[in-house]
């Protein structure tokens, strides 16, 4: 009988961890989307950072559904939730001559991120992939 209680206990604590480690392997959708994301045309980006905080970038256009001209980088707060049912949404806040909210439904696919808004308006959006800058290395002599 001790040692079924120990083997009983034993599989459980094993079961545990197995699920603790199986919990801490998957990102949060917040997690998965921090850097910095283009449309392929170059005209608007995000740059996700942590805790909610981000810049848009923009090329010179006009924003669509509040009709504001915008160009530079701006400061932005997010957050993310996902309904009921499982309907994600990303929540945007900036200020550009007024405050501006916006809501786009989001869909993460690897490095490709699509934003739509209610209005018709959407965007795809392709992860920015930092590169390391070209090294001096080749210019300088080797010395002996």
């Amino acid at each position: 009988m001790k040692q079924l209680k120990k083997i009983c206990a034993l599989a459980l604590v094993l079961t545990l961890s197995l699920s603790l480690f199986a919990a801490c392997g998957k990102l949060t959708l917040q997690e998965q989307i921090l850097g910095s994301w283009r449309d392929s045309s170059g005209i608007i980006g995000f740059d996700f950072g942590e805790n909610g905080a981000g810049k848009i970038v923009a090329a010179d256009f006009t924003l669509p559904i509040v009709n504001i001209p915008i160009n530079g980088s701006f400061d932005m707060s997010y957050t993310i939730s996902t309904d009921e049912n499982d309907v994600t949404t990303l929540h945007i806040s900036f200020t550009f001559a007024v405050p501006v909210n916006l809501d786009f439904t989001i869909e993460l696919d690897g490095d490709i991120l699509r934003l739509s808004h209610e209005s018709g308006l959407s965007y795809t959006l392709t992860r920015v992939v930092e590169t390391a800058p070209a090294s001096d290395n080749a210019s300088e002599p080797v010395s002996e």
